[in-house]
């Protein structure tokens, strides 16, 4: 006993210095990953800074390059048409422009009246700039007070044969540069101006009292430590585009500077850490806690699945001792079929009910050894192996009846109840069942079931024909249908006897029988009424010659102790699917037909033709 605690104690120590083992190397190797983690993580805020600091650029060009198009579009009407700009159409033409694109505003200025309708020192050094350098020159219109919207407006001169006739305003206006591309970044808030080559910014989308500021005298009055002021400051001026970083008071900026392509202006994108969504230690501690979380986990997976596998596997000796000593003591046979090894093994009590050369056969499949002890028919069909070795999904208990040579060597029913349990990957291991005798019980419960169902003066079916013609119509859909009424059976039953008309139904059920063969039913449904159904689409000419035959059945009946008794019938016939689809419908539809000849010369048969017709 002592020993096997020790045993124990030392297993349960290995255990837990193995896992001590293995978080001090996970915490090694997830260490010498952070700083890796950090260098990629700030390649990924300088890409993302720098795209949108690309994307603002393209967007400012775009706007010199849509005014650019415009006026060249208005000078080639002019040219091919020979226009004037001063005249309406003009104007016609530019607002029919602002409703195609709702961003713009457009608007000409002749030079023969700009100073009287230019207003506002912007707009009218905007336009003399471009009279003197004859190009196009975009501004900036700073907001008013209380108002956030930008107004970026380009000027282009618009000629006349080599003349400049006149100024073309273009005017676009944005609460921020780049607001679409920025949804898909990982900041909170980024920081964008526009600076002259000075420093003065132009455009800021931040603190409003940084308009008309100046970017060089602001950073080297914030917290920025001058050095870092003063390289930002040398490298816009050399360079046309860069990002970097730098830290202050345990913040981290990020700023990346690019020329916007025109009037020598410069866009300028920073933020700060904590506008950053996501930060390399935090990633690296999420990283961390979700391995260390993982490996714990595994750990105390690993230990579940143990204690399950010892467990499962003493309860599976449990039960194979209970079902070999259960196995002594009952009738029920049990099986086990392996699917690798295509074996089947059955209890030793099955010698007692199986033609059995041996409890243990293996090529049930691949050999084809299972047909030795399975009827031929169950074994050949394509439903041959539901019960035992193709079965269903695993888990799922299943229910079928097979026939199996007895130890005498005659073929008897057995139920088979049945399992199969899954092995790896989800494929299948091994099923279990039982099966039982049930030969008895079924010859019992057919005697009882052929009672019930047949007409006990007749043979013939009874009212259960209606099912069974139901059942028919279901699966086919066509068929004949015969309605057939006895004429004059009550004169027989008063003139002859009871006995006399017993043995005339007898007589004739038997007749009809034989008549429609074995595919027909016949039921006797009422005293002297029957009904005949041929699932069978059948030609006029066809259905006609077996009413006649039905007819003449009856005429040549002969009874007993009496000298003749002739039988003669009235017949209503119904077709599916054209008179109905279902047994009630063609009952209905011949009983139509039948009671028409009822009413006429009797002894005769004729067709359903429809409500409201004769049917003859």
């Amino acid at each position: 006993m002592n020993n096997g605690r020790d045993s124990r104690i030392t297993s349960v120590i290995a255990g837990m210095f193995s896992v001590l083992i293995l978080l001090v190397l996970a915490f090694i190797f997830l260490s010498s990953q952070q700083e890796k983690l950090n260098q990629e993580f700030n390649q990924l805020i300088y890409s993302s800074l720098t795209s949108f600091t690309h994307a603002q650029k393209n967007q400012i060009l775009k706007i010199a390059d849509d005014a650019g198009d415009i006026r060249s579009g208005v000078e080639s009407m002019m040219e091919a048409a020979g226009l004037s700009p001063e005249d309406q159409w003009l104007n016609t033409y530019l607002t029919k422009m602002e409703q195609e694109n709702p961003d713009y505003k457009l608007n000409y200025v002749s030079c023969s009246n700009w100073k009287e309708t230019i207003s506002g020192e912007g707009r009218r050094e905007l336009y003399e700039q471009v009279l003197n350098r004859k190009t196009g020159v975009l501004d900036i219109e700073v907001p008013l007070e209380n108002q956030t919207e930008y107004i970026f407006s380009v000027a282009e001169p618009l000629n006349v044969n080599g003349t400049v006739v006149g100024v073309l305003f273009s005017s676009f206006q944005t609460e921020e540069l780049g607001g679409g591309a920025g949804k898909h970044l990982p900041f909170k808030k980024i920081y964008t101006l526009i600076i002259e080559p000075d420093g003065s910014i132009l455009y800021s989308n931040g603190d409003q009292n940084l308009i008309k500021g100046n970017l060089f005298s602001s950073i080297k009055s914030d917290e920025i430590e001058s050095q870092s002021a003063e390289a930002i400051k040398t490298r816009i001026k050399k360079e046309d585009s860069f990002t970097t970083s730098f830290s202050r008071n345990g913040k981290n900026y990020y700023i990346s500077v690019m020329k916007a392509g025109v009037n020598d202006w410069s866009l300028v994108n920073f933020v700060r850490s904590p506008d950053i969504m996501l930060h390399s230690e935090y990633v690296f501690g999420m990283f961390f806690g979700t391995a260390l979380l993982l490996i714990l986990l595994t750990l105390a997976g690993c230990s579940w699945i143990f204690l399950l596998f010892y467990t499962q596997k003493q309860k599976l000796q449990l039960e194979s001792e209970r079902y070999s000593v259960l196995s002594q003591f009952t009738d029920t046979l049990l099986y086990e079929y392996d699917y690798e090894t295509d074996t089947i093994e059955f209890t030793s009590n099955a010698r007692r009910k199986l033609f059995l050369e041996r409890l243990k056969t293996r090529g049930v499949l691949r050999l084809n050894r299972g047909g030795y002890l399975i009827h031929p028919d169950d074994w050949q069909n394509g439903d041959r192996l539901r019960w035992a070795l193709l079965g269903s999904k695993p888990e799922e208990v299943r229910y079928c009846r097979i026939r199996l040579k007895g130890q005498s060597g005659e073929y008897r029913w057995f139920s088979c109840q049945y399992k199969i349990l899954p092995g790896q990957a989800d494929r299948k291991s091994r099923m279990v069942g039982k099966l039982e005798d049930i030969t008895d019980q079924l010859g019992r419960e057919e005697m009882l079931l052929n009672r019930a169902r047949k007409d006990p003066l007749t043979g013939v079916y009874n009212r259960s024909g209606e099912q069974i013609i139901d059942g028919k119509l279901a699966l086919l859909s066509i068929g004949v249908f015969f309605m057939i009424d006895l004429d004059n059976f009550k004169e027989i039953n008063d003139s002859c006897g009871h006995a006399a008309g017993d043995q005339v139904l007898t007589r004739v059920a038997e007749a009809l029988d034989k008549l429609v063969g074995r595919d027909g039913i016949v039921a006797r449904v009422g005293g002297d009424e029957f009904v005949v159904f041929i699932p069978e689409d059948l030609e006029v000419q066809q259905i006609t010659d077996m009413a006649e035959s039905i007819l003449e059945l009856m005429d040549h009946t002969e009874e007993g102790y009496y000298t003749v008794i002739r039988v003669s019938a009235s017949i209503g016939i119904a077709v599916a699917p054209k008179d109905g689809s279902s047994y009630e419908e063609l009952y209905s539809a011949a009983d139509k037909a039948m009671y028409y000849i009822k009413q006429n010369s009797k002894k005769g048969f004729a067709f359903y033709k429809g409500e409201g017709k004769e049917h003859a």
